[in-house]
């Protein structure tokens, strides 16, 4: 991927997992939600959710906060299933995702690589001048960054919900980080990401 293209002339897809926990290592996804974007478009006919069978017994505490049963989960298509799904809708874009560093394990472990990826939490944190050790992280939540910038926020723990919540905040924090002169291009996005050199900063 070209990442030297006008940020408004790429293709984004938000992506948000819900799991078990949030140990990419340990825990498993029980619910993918995709939104993806034409530039400063969000594509709302594209988005995309769907529940996921744990390949592992999960504890019926660990999905609860998501509304899920045992009996839902079962019938979900499992992770093998839908993988190439997930890659294909991935493929040549770039993922858009509030806290990367979990998305990014979760897919890594479904072996699927995205070709650029760009983190709200760290264009948001960029866009106000601090960093992961000067922020107060309950200001950072992807529910409390919408309320700040004027995203309606759907439901939480919800896939769906939260890649549409992902993808309107990204283009809030993209809009105004251009109009200061920050942001141009692809790349622009994702060495504020903190992936340029492949550091990461995170709470």
């Amino acid at each position: 991927m070209n990442l030297n293209v006008p940020w408004r002339a790429a293709p984004f897809t938000a992506l948000d997992f819900e799991a078990t926990g949030m140990n990419p290592a340990r825990d498993e996804v029980v619910q993918v939600g995709l939104a993806p974007l034409h530039g400063d478009t969000l594509d709302l006919h594209g988005a995309f959710a769907q529940w996921v069978r744990p390949t592992r017994p999960f504890r019926d505490e660990a999905v609860a906060i998501h509304g899920l049963s045992h009996d839902l989960l079962q019938a979900a298509p499992a992770t093998a299933d839908l993988r190439g799904a997930l890659a294909a809708a991935l493929t040549g874009r770039v993922l858009v995702a509030h806290y990367a560093a979990l998305e990014l394990g979760f897919l890594k472990r479904w072996g699927v690589r995205p070709a650029a990826t760009v983190d709200t939490l760290m264009l948001a944190l960029a866009l106000d001048g601090r960093t992961t050790q000067t922020a107060r992280r309950d200001e950072y939540t992807l529910s409390a960054l919408a309320a700040r910038l004027g995203v309606p926020v759907y439901g939480e723990h919800d896939a769906l919900a939260d890649a549409l919540i992902t993808a309107q905040v990204f283009l809030v924090l993209a809009h105004e980080l251009e109009a200061r002169g920050r942001v141009r291009t692809v790349r622009d996005l994702t060495h504020l990401s903190g992936f340029r050199s492949g550091l990461f900063g995170l709470f």
